[in-house]
């Protein structure tokens, strides 16, 4: 069964994904440059910006981008053939946006057993209950945890080896 958790990441993605429709290629072609700046900002900035600022920058990331890449003169394409790369570039972004909801909640290092408690002991318990309650949230935890790349992007807050 899926939690509200669940719902907000696969509702933000059909948004991402309607957007992109809607918006066409310049759409598409904000999500490189978003992903890139995002992944440099999180890197950077990821130690001292609270966890929940995280969808935040990625979803202002998104929407700036978009907007700029409106100023770029691009030549229009037929309307399905526009619809259809700008839902590629929604899709991938409402992805990205998810699965940032899925695994940017508070984990917490336990140093007795060297693993990392997700969600954290310290968060509300109808919040934990959410993440608990999700198929998604913990194995894509765990895979961006276990992944350097993905950590450094996506949590940088977890400082473990």
């Amino acid at each position: 069964m899926l939690s509200w958790l669940d719902l907000i990441a696969l509702l933000v993605l059909s948004a991402a994904l309607g957007v992109g429709i809607r918006q066409g290629v310049p759409f598409a072609l904000a999500v490189v440059p978003a992903l890139v700046l995002y992944v440099l900002l999180a890197s950077l900035l990821g130690a001292w910006l609270p966890v929940a600022a995280l969808p935040f920058l990625a979803l202002a990331l998104g929407l700036g981008m978009a907007y700029l890449s409106h100023l770029v003169p691009i030549t229009p394409l037929t309307p399905t053939l526009e619809a259809i790369i700008g839902g590629v570039g929604g899709f991938l972004w409402g992805l990205f946006l998810a699965f940032i909801i899925w695994v940017s909640f508070p984990s917490e290092f336990v140093a007795s057993t060297g693993a990392l408690r997700y969600p954290s002991e310290r968060i509300p318990s109808g919040v934990k209950d959410g993440i608990v309650s999700s198929p998604f949230a913990r194995p894509l935890f765990d895979w961006a945890a276990g992944n350097p790349v993905l950590r450094a992007a996506l949590l940088p807050h977890v400082n473990h080896p």
